[in-house]
């Protein structure tokens, strides 16, 4: 099928370079990275993406791509960026994964595949990943009620559109129809980013996932199912989706979000009594790491200044902001540093740039004094992030 969608920019311009959910905002943000709201939905009449053929993949990527032109232009999402994965190199697709825009198993097909977003990244759609159409929104910190309030008036708009064209496939007994069984009903997924470092220094990960398991939500890896975790981060989603409507999920997982969060608190406090001196030889050991190493691998890098970024949280040191965790994580991702390069990069110089974008980042920390021999002053709780300067989270 011809399509008229004009050649889209270099990837990179495409997107601001800090998305949305990088930056500061929400609520319990010393711990909790983002939180995303997707909905999944396919069209009457085509079968799903794993079945669909060729031609029938590029129609429902041309209907999506017109039904979303239309919604922006009603709900005024006039920057909306339209990105069929033809378009595009296996590097700079997977440049999307680490932006938290497409999955591992969306961007390794090309064929009627692609993405739609803003350029903060706040909305996007994927469009014949497992289903036809994956809306989402992703903001910083806890934030699934406006998360679901955004995405939900897309979702408005898509849907009024393809109600004069056929349709989204629907049962009046199991809600909308997905690819995967588990989808079905309301075909939302809540999820949150979480930075765990105090509960996996500590052993008590399992204990957390255990009983996130118990209360019918899972705690997965960086990049979801089955997905390894690096740099602490870990993603908590719902598991059911049908017999249960949005906002039973918005509050289960937000209840169990801070559940998680009063743990990580409380496993902080250790920190700085019976764990101080693992975790200070922990922060202290990445720190002389990132400030003097040549060449650091992604794995590495990510641990690295996940201890920063806890340093930070524990008043240890100054200088990692939150926003500035959030976008080098991303930043020094392979993908990321060769579409910052425009052009194929091979692993070990890969290491070498890394560390070359790291370095001016990791030149402006400071340790306390601690660290050179002077006992520090342990704090009697750790800090309330409902009440932290705001020059602090900056």
């Amino acid at each position: 099928m011809a399509t008229n969608y004009p050649t889209p920019p270099l990837l990179l311009s495409c997107f601001e370079r800090t998305a949305k959910w990088m930056r500061r905002g929400g609520r319990e943000n010393d711990i909790v990275i983002s939180s995303r709201v997707r909905l999944a939905r396919n069209l009457r009449r085509y079968e799903f993406p794993h079945r669909a053929s060729a031609p029938d993949l590029l129609t429902i990527r041309h209907r999506t791509f017109q039904a979303l032109h239309a919604a922006g232009e009603s709900s005024g999402l006039t920057d909306l960026r339209l990105l069929p994965f033809e378009e595009f190199t296996g590097w700079e697709r997977q440049s999307l994964v680490d932006r938290h825009l497409s999955s591992r198993e969306h961007i390794t097909e090309e064929i009627g595949r692609g993405v739609a977003a803003v350029a903060d990244a706040s909305l996007s759609a994927l469009v014949n990943e497992e289903d036809h159409i994956r809306l989402q929104s992703l903001l910083p910190g806890l934030q699934l009620d406006t998360a679901y309030s955004l995405v939900d008036k897309l979702d408005d708009a898509v849907e009024s559109f393809f109600d004069q064209r056929g349709g989204y496939a629907y049962s009046n007994v199991f809600g909308y129809l997905t690819a995967c069984p588990t989808n079905a009903g309301t075909g939302m997924r809540a999820s949150v980013m979480l930075h765990l470092p105090a509960l996996e220094i500590t052993g008590k990960i399992d204990k957390a996932r255990n009983w996130a398991d118990d209360n019918k939500l899972t705690l997965r890896g960086t990049f979801g199912e089955g997905s390894k975790i690096w740099g602490h981060l870990h993603q908590l989603s719902n598991q059911l989706t049908l017999g249960t409507d949005e906002v039973e999920i918005l509050l289960d997982a937000e209840n169990a979000t801070r559940e998680l969060c009063t743990m990580e608190r409380q496993a902080r406090l250790s920190l700085q009594g019976k764990w101080a001196d693992e975790t200070r030889d922990r922060v202290g050991r990445a720190y002389g790491t990132l400030r003097y190493a040549r060449r650091i691998s992604c794995r590495e890098a990510t641990d690295c200044l996940s201890y920063l970024r806890l340093g930070h949280e524990l008043n240890w040191l100054k200088g990692l902001t939150r926003q500035r965790f959030n976008e080098l994580i991303v930043w020094i991702r392979p993908a990321y540093l060769q579409v910052l390069h425009g052009r194929s990069i091979s692993s070990e110089e890969r290491d070498k740039l890394r560390m070359e974008l790291l370095r001016p980042h990791i030149n402006r920390v400071r340790l306390d004094s601690s660290f050179n021999g002077t006992p520090a002053r342990t704090p009697s709780a750790a800090p309330n992030p409902e009440t932290v300067k705001q020059e602090d989270i900056a």
